[in-house]
């Protein structure tokens, strides 16, 4: 058993080197444990199969005087990990009945797996639809479930090229491992069937259907019932004329806009990630300009801004992005009828636009932030388009604030363009097997000498760099799939790095170069493609500090705008 640190947010707690029976049963008690007795800032316990990741606030843990939080989190999990006390007995696992279609359309890989096991496509079937799987953990996208039991004649190698496009409810197999895409997305996976029952439904409680734990089972079937069809209905535009609703109307999007808040955390463990903005303290702040709680639902804009038309009164504030020809970081006045063009970036990649009283959206899973990739949230799930109509409560004239002669910076600052992007790394769970031909001390001058360029095929999920490439030895990373969060430095077999990001996987088995440090991550956000990245190796206590400091900033400054107000 060994605890190591996942940057300054987290610690992952490795049970075991493989996913076995054995190693689940482990995982499930340690969850059960460390989640019937959490601390404040502890947010999130995260299975994987023969892992668990504790994902804490460094500024919500309670510590000593001169102490720093990771040493307090540190503290409570190898008390936890110490005790004796036998363990609860564990309920019975549920267990799910899938009904499958197998090969054809819906399983056109199912050749390629009987070739690979020397069987015939119908033996294939017989085996695996004869096997009982265990959920070892949920992850990739919300609701897609590890399953574990796959016999070891059917393990196959994923495809060369993954498919840009894997239907929902497609089963594959990727090497030893088994399960289901709950909804459309890209995938490397072998295909040997599909189904319909939905995995994953962003307005229940519990939204994913499978847990870590569970028994599942399918049902060969001849064919797949038709698919429920779905429409996304336009909303009209509302609230124009009455006294208490304003409307915001997307007039040009932009680039990518969406509305975010500041996440969903404590759903890791169905698979879905905290999301949110990508500079949640730039978003934080530009809401506290306004009035608003640090929570309140605001616009997230990429690269190029919007073109807004208030048709009511209202109060704004722009922060991250600078704009041409706008003030951000002050309350801004905008009349009814008033188009505000945000369009020109001068320097940063992401503008929050908050109004006074926040968006107001339908809250799924507790939160009114756009999971882009899972497409749920914030407005229909989707990205902001022209003719889009946002509702928000007009501010009183007379309470404004738009005429203060203050202005804030965002409190993690945008590099200029055309300037070197220094963002700190942590060393992750792998590095000195990555580093393992380094001399002494060495492997921190050689990363810092590298000098990557970020991707322009990057998203919410994850930065991709180019420029620059890590060899990546054969074992760097165990077999077994382990939890990973935002600013999880990954460095896939062609040793080129992704940092993954607020809408990243929860779950990853590509080895673990670092941790960005989480302060940092706003610098990653404010890049644009092609800004050169170069990472400066500190220590957990450097990086954890530095956070703690943007966070007390923030507190002076809504401590301080609440007694203008």
């Amino acid at each position: 058993m060994r605890l190591h640190a996942l940057g300054d947010t987290a610690y992952l707690i490795t049970l075991a080197e493989e996913v076995s029976q054995a190693s689940l049963a482990r995982v499930a008690a340690l969850v059960e444990r460390l989640r019937a007795e959490r601390p404040v800032g502890v947010a999130d316990v995260v299975p994987a199969g023969a892992s668990v990741a504790v994902l804490y606030t460094p500024e919500d843990v309670a510590t000593h005087p001169g102490e720093l939080p990771w040493h307090a989190v540190a503290q409570w999990i190898e008390t936890k990990l110490a005790e004796k006390r036998p363990a609860a007995k564990a309920p019975a696992p549920r267990e799910h009945v899938i009904p499958l279609c197998y090969g054809g359309e819906h399983g056109p890989d199912l050749g390629v797996v009987a070739e690979a096991a020397r069987m015939s496509p119908e033996a294939v079937v017989r085996m695996h639809a004869a096997t009982v799987y265990t959920v070892a953990c949920v992850g990739f996208t919300p609701g897609f479930a590890y399953l574990f039991g796959l016999p070891a004649r059917l393990a196959t190698a994923r495809r060369a090229t993954p498919r840009t496009r894997v239907p929902a409810g497609s089963l594959g197999i990727g090497g030893a491992q088994t399960g289901i895409y709950p909804r459309e997305t890209p995938g490397g996976w072998q295909l040997i069937g599909r189904t319909r029952v939905e995995l994953f439904d962003p307005q229940a409680e519990p939204p994913a259907l499978l847990a870590a734990g569970d028994r599942v089972k399918f049902k060969p079937v001849d064919a797949l019932p038709a698919a429920r069809a779905v429409v996304a209905a336009r909303a009209p535009l509302r609230g124009l004329g009455r006294p208490h609703a304003g409307v915001l109307e997307i007039v040009k999007p932009g680039g990518l806009a969406t509305v975010q808040d500041l996440g969903r955390p404590g759903r890791a463990g169905q698979g879905v990630a905290t999301g949110g903005a990508l500079d949640r303290w730039a978003a934080a702040a530009a809401n506290l300009v306004v009035g608003n709680t640090p929570e309140a639902a605001l616009l997230e804009c990429t690269y190029v801004g919007p073109v807004l038309r208030f048709h009511a009164p209202a109060t704004v504030a722009l922060l991250g992005a600078e704009v041409a020809g706008i003030q951000t970081g002050k309350p801004l006045r905008v009349a009814a009828g008033q188009i505000l063009d945000c369009s020109v970036f001068t320097r940063g990649a992401r503008l929050y636009v908050a109004v006074a009283g926040g968006l107001r959206v339908p809250l799924r899973l507790g939160s009114a932030a756009t999971h882009v990739n899972a497409g749920f949230g914030g407005h229909e799930g989707r990205a902001l388009a022209a003719g889009d109509t946002l509702t928000y409560l007009p501010s009183d004239p007379e309470r404004d604030g738009s005429a203060v002669a203050w202005r804030i910076q965002a409190p993690v600052a945008a590099s200029p363009k055309k300037t070197c992007v220094e963002v700190r790394l942590v060393p992750g769970v792998d590095w000195e097997k990555i580093f393992r031909d380094a001399v002494p001390g060495g492997a921190n001058a050689t990363l810092e000498a590298m000098r990557f360029r970020l991707s322009a095929k990057s998203d919410r999920m994850g930065l991709r760099l180019d420029g620059a490439t890590l060899a990546v030895p054969s074992d760097a990373s165990s077999g077994a799939s382990r939890p990973v969060l935002p600013g999880t430095v990954q460095l896939p077999p062609d040793g080129r790095p992704i940092v993954l990001m607020a809408e990243g996987q929860v779950i990853g088995g590509y080895p673990q170069l670092g941790q960005v440090a989480s302060i940092d991550l706003p610098k990653l956000a404010q890049a644009g493609p092609g800004a050169e990245i170069a990472f400066r190796v500190v220590s957990l206590s450097a990086a954890q500090q530095a956070r703690l400091r943007v966070a007390a900033e923030l507190a002076k400054l809504r401590t301080g705008l609440q007694l203008q107000r």
